[in-house]
């Protein structure tokens, strides 16, 4: 991967702007909560919200979602302006074009030319030492070419998009000319795999705000932007799906809703308001839309211009929702719960695509995992509809529907054939093989999750901290990377 980095602009190209963190998690409830909904914190007072929230609470529980917000504020502290807040989205987009035309006409000048060659330095694959953080770096979304099984793609929350053509054995990055983003949605043309769109941004933690869809007509080489852009652009994207049979039609649902595109992304109209953290097509028939904000679900049969809640069977006071879908059994919903306090609430099943809903479990998985606004997860397998994966802390698995539940992995015993990095952000199923997206990388299983394969080898999404270098030797160097340990 060659990165271009100029000096002059790394605290404005260094991540696309965050000025607030997940406003799922409970703290940022409680301040929009006394503040309102469209009030902008500063950075200060959102540390107040978080200290007020954790004063009477153990924060070294495992899987609590301190540590996150740890993170965030120690990488944003520096970025503050004369309010105390951070430039939004459409103020470094704005920076970086601008450092663009500096540069370009910077490099005119033949004798002021910049010569630098950047050049990757890794961490590109990583050793199991048997430590829980095995991994490389987050992975938000996983996408897999309908026309080709062994093109996929990845989305990082702030190491941007990274295609595979051999099944993960190779990866390359794919959005080096642009700043550094996050990506939360993925979308391939099912007419013409050369058409990508990509939903900017981390949906999960904020460690980069959307700056709009973005499409690709050359298999991901060259990027432009759409009608949602820096200028327009919700703050959070997640699911970005195109019309199976009509290219022009696309959707993408965001923290301020759903919207929907009738003209390949030229323009798009919000059909649903709202903090909607995630979207699903009805298996053949995608005039047949699901949608879920934090505690209400919602359903379109009218190819997502309006949508209806649907609450029949489904628990009250919910603090987030995850759906899922499979071709196995197109009618079927599957609905994952947690509660106000992010703790599990149980996982409900629609037989009629949606319409009600019926409890299958209340009690059971998820274990002491309490940060399901930051990682949560649910995967039906697309040969059988029985056959059920959740995650938050570790993966857990259901061959029955979702009633009974067995935890097949953990994030502790890095050396198991079932091993994912902890925090699940992402399950998938293609062509019968689950996908998992989490803090550590991408893996996969061909075999119903008797055996996890990681494919994270070569994707450098690792978030650093610091680096330092030998004082004597430039080619010694350490780093820190978030949750994925130390490399030398």
């Amino acid at each position: 991967m060659k990165k271009i980095i100029y000096l002059l602009m790394v605290l404005f190209c260094a991540q696309l702007s965050a000025q607030q963190f997940n406003q799922d998690a409970p703290w940022m409830k409680e301040l929009y909560l006394e503040k309102g909904a469209h009030y902008q914190p500063t950075f200060e007072e959102v540390q107040q919200y978080f200290n007020a929230y954790w004063a009477d609470k153990d924060h070294t529980v495992k899987a609590n979602g301190f540590k996150p917000f740890k993170r965030w504020e120690y990488y944003w502290q520096n970025f503050l302006n004369q309010e105390g807040k951070l430039p939004s989205s459409q103020q470094m987009w704005t920076a970086w074009e601008n450092k663009n035309v500096f540069t370009q006409s910077f490099n005119n000048n033949t004798t002021m030319a910049d010569m630098s060659n950047w050049q990757p330095v890794g961490p590109v694959t990583h050793t199991n030492t048997g430590s829980w953080s095995s991994g490389q770096g987050r992975v938000n979304v996983i996408e897999v070419d309908p026309n080709d099984a062994d093109t996929w793609y990845i989305g990082a929350p702030a190491g941007g998009i990274w295609k595979t053509t051999d099944a993960g054995t190779t990866w390359a990055p794919l959005s080096d000319e642009l700043p550094q983003i996050g990506v939360s949605g993925i979308a391939v043309d099912p007419a013409n795999s050369s058409i990508i769109y990509i939903a900017t941004g981390d949906d999960d933690a904020n460690d980069t705000f959307s700056v709009g869809v973005m499409k690709s007509i050359d298999g991901g080489m060259t990027w432009n932007q759409t009608g949602l852009n820096p200028a327009n652009s919700p703050t959070s994207m997640n699911d970005i799906y195109i019309h199976p049979t009509d290219s022009n039609i696309l959707w993408v649902s965001t923290n301020q809703g759903i919207f929907k595109s009738i003209d390949a992304g030229v323009n798009w109209t919000q059909t649903l308001g709202g903090n909607m953290r995630d979207m699903k097509l009805k298996p053949g028939d995608p005039n047949t839309i699901y949608a879920a904000s934090n505690n209400t679900f919602y359903k379109s049969t009218n190819g997502g211009d309006s949508f209806t809640p649907s609450t029949t069977g489904l628990p009250a006071g919910s603090g987030r929702l995850v759906v899922d879908v499979t071709p196995a059994n197109p009618n079927y919903v599957y609905v994952l719960a947690v509660n106000g306090g992010f703790n599990y609430q149980g996982v409900y099943r629609s037989s009629d695509s949606g319409d009600s809903f019926t409890a299958q479990n209340t009690s059971g998985p998820m274990g002491s995992c309490t940060q399901g606004w930051y990682d949560l997860a649910l995967g039906v397998s697309s040969t059988n509809a029985e056959e059920i994966y959740l995650g938050c802390l570790n993966v857990w698995q259901s061959i029955n529907g979702g009633t009974s539940w067995t935890e097949i992995n953990s994030w502790s015993n890095p050396s198991g054939p079932r091993y994912t990095h902890a925090d699940i952000h992402m399950i998938r199923s293609f062509g019968g093989r689950i996908f998992v997206g989490s803090d550590g990388g991408v893996y996969s299983s061909n075999d119903a999750g008797a055996t996890f394969q990681d494919h994270t080898a070569g994707i450098q999404i690792g978030q650093f901290y610091k680096v330092a270098v030998a004082p004597n030797n430039a080619n010694k160097m350490v780093g820190g990377l978030q949750d994925n340990g130390g490399y030398a």
